[in-house]
């Protein structure tokens, strides 16, 4: 993923069946077994949410000490740029 520029974040969240889940207002359903499941879903993903919120933390303070642009300037011209020398 990170060949598309994604953020190395680990934890994935899996939905089985996400129309049996989630509502269309984007709550989470409310079944039979109890009113825990939404505690459930937001603890399951929240080690993803946490993970993504480091990961932005991180980037904009970096930000603030280096530019990212004086590294690695924008391809102002053609694609070919990306070429290997």
């Amino acid at each position: 993923l990170s060949e598309l520029g994604a953020l190395p974040v680990s934890a994935m969240i899996h939905i089985p069946k996400a129309q049996d889940v989630i509502n269309r207002d984007g709550s989470i359903v409310v079944t039979s077994e109890g009113n825990d499941e939404e505690e459930r879903w937001q603890k399951y993903c929240s080690r993803t949410f946490s993970q993504l919120e480091w990961w932005a933390v991180a980037a904009r303070n970096h930000r603030e000490v280096v530019d990212p642009f004086d590294e690695s300037p924008v391809f102002g011209k053609a694609p070919s740029q990306r070429n290997a020398p």
